[in-house]
């Protein structure tokens, strides 16, 4: 039985610190969408036609991934009955715990890959971010501003 959730079900939408979890989150992503760089950059450099399909799949996947591995793997380990302390649960580590206890170490590995996609592919849209910023507003405001594309690029 979980505390804070209606009739201590695991398996309900009604639950107090999944409700300041939402709150937190939504106020947190939304100052992310608007104030990161990369954002608008990927706004700017998409085609119009394209770009609203692209965010609105994005928002979609962004949920959907999160919640699938969350309830899955969650649900997963408990049904399993797997040695996890609350400890454990709360530094994030129950989804290598049943996919190591399902698929061995191949478990393991494929957590290990997901992990490395998802920071190789924010440390990428920062990179851009802020090599955009460098370029664009302080070297060519500042430092050339007579710089055209190709020696931007340069930089």
């Amino acid at each position: 039985p979980v505390a804070d959730n209606r009739d201590g079900s695991y398996l309900t939408m009604i639950s107090g610190g999944g409700l300041k979890f939402g709150i937190i989150n939504i106020v947190g992503n939304f100052g992310t969408v608007f104030v990161d760089q990369s954002y608008w950059q990927s706004a700017i450099a998409a085609k119009p036609a394209s770009a609203h399909k692209g965010y609105l799949l994005g928002g979609l996947v962004w949920f959907t991934i999160p919640f699938a591995l969350a309830t899955s793997l969650g649900l997963a380990c408990v049904a399993m009955q797997l040695p996890i302390s609350s400890a454990e649960a709360g530094a994030g580590l129950v989804p290598p715990a049943v996919a190591t206890h399902l698929f061995g170490e191949f478990g393991a590995v494929m957590m290990a890959i997901m992990l490395f996609m998802a920071i190789t592919s924010t440390g990428s849209a920062e990179g851009i971010a802020v090599s955009s910023l460098v370029a664009y507003d302080i070297y060519k405001t500042y430092i050339n501003p007579q710089a055209d594309g190709g020696r931007i690029l340069l930089v």
